[in-house]
């Protein structure tokens, strides 16, 4: 998904290039380059609890990775944005998606991006359905 050209101002473009590129790194199941996003002072709140620093992102986004296996060979279909919006340096979406074995009919991410990295994320979904 190319983003970028929605963006009106220059920081709002410099925060849908991290976004698609995070977008690129989950699809390709690519836990490194997902952990690229973030740094040691990132946080990401989920329903399962605070995951504070690269390490800690890194065993979360390997969980998820699992579930949804690698979307670019075909593993699952992923995730279908439904909404996208962005202010200054915090972009909002809403998700619906499919993993190996589950179907999400609802979700949403909350990015704050500053200097590159995703500062803080948020992730909250509707309980997960078998496929």
């Amino acid at each position: 998904m190319n983003t970028i050209a929605q963006a009106r101002t220059p920081q709002e473009r410099a925060v849908l290039e991290v976004f698609d590129r995070h977008v690129a790194a989950f699809n390709s199941g690519d836990v490194e380059a997902v952990l690229n996003d973030f740094d040691e002072r990132s946080v990401v709140v989920t329903q399962d609890g605070v995951f504070e620093g690269r390490e800690r992102i890194r065993a979360l986004y390997q969980e998820l990775l699992a579930e949804f296996g690698v979307i670019d060979r075909g593993d699952s279909p992923g995730l279908s944005l439904d909404a996208l919006h962005l202010r200054h340096e915090m972009l909002f979406i809403v998700w619906h998606a499919e993993s190996k074995n589950h179907m999400y009919p609802f979700g949403t991410d909350t990015f704050i991006c500053r200097e590159g990295k995703f500062e803080r994320q948020s992730i909250a979904f509707s309980p997960p359905q078998p496929r």
